[in-house]
C-alpha cells in the first residue's frame, strides 16, 4: 500500500497522509450532504409544527431544493473559473453558516430563508467533491473513491433517521443542524492547510442570466403548485397570471440557452429522443419519490404517534431496501443483462406498487405491514434512480459524461422541488377541508408531540385530526402512485441499448464501468 500513494502524491504536492486526510474531508462533505437530507426528514414535522404552520411543511423542503438546484448548475463553471478548492471551501462555508442559522430560527419565515441559504452551500458539496477527487486521485483509482462515496451515502441513509429522531426527541431538533458546524469548520481547516491542486488554466463563462431565469421558472412553477386550488382557485387571476408568467419565462429561458456561449442547461444534449425521454422519466420520478422521503415521517409521527426516534427506526426498512435494490440491480446489469431497460421498467413498476401500498396506511396498520410496504418501494427506488443515469451516460461520448450526469441529477432535483410543493398543497388542501371547527383547525397545525397530547387533553378532537392527516397523506401517496404509472408507460419506450465496456465514442455512447461503480 505504501508505493501507490508515493506515486500519486507528487501529482498534487501531497504527502500520503495528506492525501488520506483530504479524501477523508471530501467524503465528509458527502456525508454532510447525505446526512442533512435524511436527518431533516425525521425532524421536519417537529420543526415546522413548533412554529404553528405544519401545513407549510413543503415550503421548508422546497426552499432548500430550489437553491440547491440552481447552485448545482453554477458550481461546476465557478470551479473552472476560480479553481475547485476555493469554490468547494465556499460551499462548505455557506452550508455551515446556513446550518447554524437554521438552528437559531425563531419563526417559519426565518426557517425557510435559512434553509435556502443552506441549500446554496449544499449544491456544491457533491459536484465539487468529484472534481477535486479527479485532481487528487488518478483515473484508475476513481472507482475506489466512488465506492467510498457510496458507502457514505449508505451510512447516512441508515444513521440519518436515527440521529435526527434522537436529537429531536432527547435534545432539540436544532442540533440536527448545529451538528454540521464543527464538522464544517474542521473540514475547512484541513482543506485550507493540506489541499494543493495543480494549476490548470481554463477559460469558462458562467451563465448567470440562464441561472437567474431557471430559478425564476422553478419558483413560479412551485408557486403554482402551492397556491393552485388551495390559496386561490385554479381559474383565479393570481393562478392564471402565474401560469402565463411560467409560459413566458420558459420561452425566454429556452431562447437564451440556445444562444448562450456555455449554457447552464445544454439543450443540444436533449436533441436525442432517447435522452429526452430518460430525462422526462427522471423528472417524474423526482416528483414522485419526494412523497416517500418527506411525507412518510409525517405519517409515522402524526398518524401513528411514533416518537421521533421510533420513527427513525421505522424508516430503516426503506433505506436498507434502497441499498439492496441498488446493489443487486447493479450486479444484475453488469454480470448478466448488460442493459438497463428491463431493470428500470421493473423498478418503476415496483415503485408504483409501493406508493399505492403506502396510500392504504392508517393508524391501525401493523408495523410489519408498514415495513413490507417500505421494502417494496425501496427496492424499486434502488433499481431505478441510478440506473436511469447509466442509461443516459451510455448514450453520450465520454467527454459529455460529466455534463449529462450533472443534468440528470439537476432535473431530478427540480422534480423533487416541484413535487414537494405540489404534495404539500395536496396535504394542506385536505387538512383545510377537514377542519370542521375552529378547535379542529387549530389542532391540525400543531407539532406531532402536541397532536399526540390531544388524546388526553381533547379526546373529541384527536380522531378528527388523525383522520385529516390519514386522508391527506393517502392522497399524496395515491397521486405519487399515478405519476409513477405514467413513468412506467414512458419507460417501455426507452431503448434497450447494450451498455458499452470501453470508453469508445462510436455511436455517441459512453462508458459503462464507471457509472456502474458509482451507482453500486
Amino acid at each position: 500500500m505504501g508505493n501507490p500513494p508515493d506515486q500519486r502524491s507528487p501529482q498534487v504536492g501531497l504527502a500520503p497522509w495528506q492525501l488520506r486526510t483530504v479524501l477523508m474531508v471530501l467524503l465528509t462533505g458527502q456525508l454532510l450532504s447525505a446526512l442533512d437530507q435524511t436527518i431533516v426528514g425525521t425532524a421536519l414535522p417537529t420543526m415546522v409544527g413548533q412554529f404553528g404552520h405544519i401545513d407549510a411543511f413543503s415550503l421548508v423542503v422546497t426552499s432548500y431544493l430550489l437553491t440547491t438546484t440552481a447552485a448545482m448548475a453554477l458550481y461546476g463553471k465557478l470551479g473552472d473559473l476560480y479553481g475547485p478548492k476555493p469554490v468547494y471551501m465556499f460551499s462548505i462555508g455557506i452550508f455551515t453558516v446556513g446550518s447554524l442559522l437554521v438552528g437559531f430560527s425563531q419563526d417559519m419565515t426565518q426557517l425557510v430563508i435559512f434553509r435556502a441559504v443552506q441549500g446554496i452551500g449544499a449544491g456544491g458539496l457533491v459536484v465539487l467533491a468529484f472534481t477535486i477527487s479527479a485532481s487528487v486521485v488518478p483515473p484508475r483509482q476513481l472507482g475506489r473513491v466512488q465506492g467510498m462515496v457510496g458507502a457514505m451515502y449508505a451510512l447516512a441513509s441508515l444513521a440519518g433517521p436515527l440521529v435526527g429522531g434522537a436529537f429531536t426527541e432527547y435534545v432539540s431538533w436544532r442540533w440536527c443542524f448545529w451538528i454540521n458546524v464543527p464538522i464544517g469548520i474542521i473540514g475547512l481547516f484541513v482543506l485550507a492547510t493540506n489541499l494543493k491542486l495543480p494549476r490548470v488554466s481554463r477559460s469558462a463563462s458562467v451563465d448567470y442570466i440562464g441561472a437567474t431565469l431557471l430559478v425564476a421558472v422553478i419558483s413560479v412553477l412551485v408557486l403554482i403548485s402551492i397556491w393552485g386550488g388551495t390559496e386561490y382557485a385554479w381559474g383565479s387571476p393570481q393562478v392564471l397570471g402565474l401560469i402565463a408568467a411560467a409560459v413566458v419565462l420558459i420561452a425566454v429561458f429556452l431562447v437564451w440557452e440556445g444562444r448562450a456561449k456555455e449554457p447552464i442547461v445544454p439543450l443540444s444534449l436533449f436533441r436525442s429522443p432517447e435522452i429526452s425521454l430518460a430525462m422526462v422519466i427522471t423528472f417524474v420520478i423526482g416528483v414522485a419519490t419526494i412523497g416517500a422521503y418527506f411525507f412518510l415521517p409525517l405519517y409515522l409521527q402524526v398518524v401513528r404517534g411514533d416518537d421521533p426516534t421510533v420513527a427513525g427506526l421505522n424508516l430503516l426498512p426503506l433505506m436498507i431496501a434502497v441499498m439492496i435494490g441498488s446493489g443487486l440491480s447493479g450486479w444484475l446489469i453488469a454480470a448478466l443483462l448488460g442493459r438497463t431497460k428491463v431493470v428500470v421498467v421493473a423498478g418503476v413498476a415496483t415503485m408504483s406498487g409501493g406508493l399505492f401500498l403506502l396510500s392504504m396506511l392508517d393508524a391501525s396498520t401493523p408495523a410489519w405491514q408498514l415495513w413490507l410496504y417500505q421494502v417494496v418501494l425501496g427496492l424499486g427506488m434502488g433499481m431505478v434512480i441510478s440506473k436511469l443515469i447509466i442509461a443516459v451516460q451510455n448514450l453520450v461520448s465520454r467527454r459529455e459524461l460529466g455534463t449529462i450526469t450533472a443534468q440528470a441529477n439537476f432535473i431530478r432535483v427540480i422534480g423533487s422541488a416541484i413535487g414537494a410543493a405540489a404534495f404539500g398543497a395536496v396535504l394542506a388542501a385536505r387538512l383545510g377541508s377537514a377542519a370542521t371547527s375552529d378547535l379542529t383547525a387549530n389542532a391540525v397545525y400543531q407539532d406531532p408531540a402536541a397532536i399526540k397530547q390531544l388524546q388526553t387533553t381533547q379526546p373529541e378532537v384527536y380522531p378528527q385530526v388523525i383522520d385529516a392527516f390519514t386522508g391527506g397523506l393517502a392522497r399524496v401517496f395515491t397521486v405519487a402512485g399515478f405519476l409513477m404509472l405514467a413513468a412506467l408507460v414512458l419507460a417501455f419506450f426507452l431503448p434497450n441499448t447494450k451498455l458499452r465496456n470501453e470508453h469508445g465514442h462510436q455511436g455517441g455512447h459512453g462508458h459503462q464501468g464507471e457509472p456502474e461503480m458509482a451507482s453500486a
